[in-house]
């Protein structure tokens, strides 16, 4: 990756190579922190099964330990998908490094700049959005203990849990390393979401930027001073342009190699995605709708009702990060039409008018991010999955 582009992605970078999915890591690393990982995941998911084998019947902990399980397996499926598809998260970043070096002209270069550091603050806000509420959910099991020192009563405070589950220990005698062994598994849940959804924000994020430039080069075809440098650059690597063809013509054989370039980035960045997106989809919904109601049946603990709102906000901002992505990216592919269709077409060649028509055609097709080639990530999805959860809230709560 050359500097110009690591620049923008060194955060995303540090990210990944802490849970041992970034592409260029030592093998070994690769396949140890991961399996460390999900080892420490699949502890905390032994705990909630257990609870909810102890419990079953008691609707409250049951809906807790599911919650519990959803948390944990989504984190899971989050780092196992990239895991698995790490070598196309590797030829993404490729791809993703040959764009920085074709789309060359200075506009093109701007625009890619542009969403790049877009990118960078969408990674850096969402981490530090996800953590305020990650740092209030953890402090909420701490604050007995504060007020025992602050404000003494005759008898201590009763302990809190983090994470409520079983441990087949004496929870009292083990409160600290109980404590430690959930704030651990919180932790390394909530990274998994934020460092995976951060990476593929950035590569949505690129992908509108390849379509916005795109856009920009057909509105301007007929302008030869904006794109020549970028024309020289992309005749030498991937075009074969004769040298008595017009410059509209040469233009447009660009803008529909680029354009293509593009198409291939979105479906690999798709096929990446689109199974684990799905299933979280899946997990989204349970989520949302046993929140709403555990809320109802917690409405007078302010402790616990921060702590399962803070559960409920944060799977809301996921389930956002996801659809809102392909909303962009979706918008950004159909304005190729648009520019295309008002570009001064009437001043073309007719050899240039004919690849007009085939871009034209193929633009009319959205490019979409998917969840298993069944949903379409957008917000018509987003709005969707609300709805569908608060229908499954209202049939638990008629119920229970």
């Amino acid at each position: 990756m050359q500097g110009d582009m690591l620049k923008y992605y060194s955060r995303n970078q540090f990210f990944l190579s802490l849970m041992g999915i970034w592409p260029y890591q030592p093998r070994m690393i690769k396949i140890l922190l991961p399996c460390f990982l999900i080892a420490a995941e699949m502890s905390i998911l032994v705990t909630q099964v257990l609870l909810l084998y102890d419990t079953w019947g008691d609707m409250s902990m049951t809906i807790e330990g599911t919650v519990n399980v959803i948390l944990a397996v989504g984190g899971s499926t989050k780092l196992i998908n990239i895991a698995i598809n790490n070598r196309k998260l590797q030829y993404l970043l490729q791809l993703m490094d040959e764009h920085w070096q074709l789309f060359q002209s200075k506009y093109e270069l701007h625009i890619l700049r542009h969403y790049a550091n877009i990118g960078q603050k969408v990674t850096k806000y969402y981490s530090v959005y996800i953590n305020i509420f990650v740092i209030m959910f953890m402090s909420i099991p701490l604050m007995p203990k504060i007020l025992d020192v602050i404000i003494p009563l005759n008898e201590s405070r009763p302990v809190i849990y983090v994470i409520t589950g079983e441990w087949r220990v004496d929870k009292e005698k083990y409160y600290y390393p109980i404590l430690l062994h959930c704030y651990l598994a919180v932790i390394i849940t909530i990274r998994c979401m934020v460092n995976v959804d951060s990476m593929y924000m950035v590569c949505v994020l690129h992908g509108c930027s390849l379509f916005n430039a795109i856009g920009i080069r057909l509105e301007n075809i007929l302008d030869k001073t904006k794109f020549a440098e970028g024309e020289k650059t992309m005749s030498k690597k991937h075009l074969v342009i004769k040298e008595h063809d017009s410059e509209d013509y040469r233009e447009m054989i660009v803008c529909l190699r680029k354009h293509q370039l593009a198409i291939k980035y979105i479906h690999l960045l798709d096929s990446t995605f689109r199974n684990a997106t799905f299933f979280i989809l899946f997990l989204n919904v349970m989520i949302l709708s046993l929140i709403g109601l555990q809320l109802i049946n917690k409405l007078g603990q302010t402790q616990e009702v921060i702590r399962f709102g803070c559960i409920a906000v944060g799977s809301i901002t996921h389930l956002l990060s996801m659809c809102l992505p392909g909303q962009l990216l979706l918008d950004k592919s159909i304005e190729v039409f648009d520019k295309a269709y008002n570009a001064r077409w009437y001043m073309f060649s007719s050899k240039t008018i004919k690849l007009l028509s085939i871009l034209l055609h193929r633009s009319l097709v959205p490019c979409t991010l998917s969840a298993a080639n069944m949903f379409i990530m957008s917000m018509t999805t987003f709005s969707s999955v609300m709805q569908t959860a608060m229908s499954y809230f209202t049939t638990f709560l008629s119920v229970s």
